[in-house]
């Protein structure tokens, strides 16, 4: 637009402070949006989806985490309420060979588990 009197540059100047306000609200909208990314819950949840979406990790973070549930669950029940200075020396060993024992053979013991299940709710039928 060519500003040729003071009518046309009042124009420019509104339209130029309309936009300006655009902005700024856009501004502000944009950065609410990237705060929110950052918020400690969706920064674990993008980085669940990254890691679930390369391919093969998956198995192998299922696999660590059951060695380590079956690891702090058989040192939870070997050391009981009060173990002493031994106990506790034998627990976290019995912990750590658990645990790679699992993480090892994770895929037999996926597979017999699920065996179980479908023996125990499988093959009962409800009748009516």
């Amino acid at each position: 637009m060519e500003i040729k009197n003071s009518e046309d540059l009042k124009i420019a100047i509104r339209e130029l402070e309309e936009k300006e306000l655009r902005q700024k609200q856009q501004l502000k909208a944009d950065f609410h949006a990237y705060k929110e990314t950052l918020t400690p819950m969706n920064l674990l949840k993008s980085t669940f989806n990254k890691v679930k979406e390369t391919p093969g990790i998956t198995s192998s973070v299922l696999k660590a985490t059951l060695g380590l549930g079956a690891g702090l669950l058989s040192k939870k029940l070997f050391l009981g309420k009060s173990p002493g200075i031994f106990r506790r020396i034998v627990g976290s060993a019995v912990q750590m060979g658990l645990t790679g024992l699992v993480a090892k053979k994770s895929d037999a013991i996926k597979q017999n588990s699920g065996n179980l299940l479908k023996k125990i709710f499988g093959s009962k039928k409800m009748a009516l």
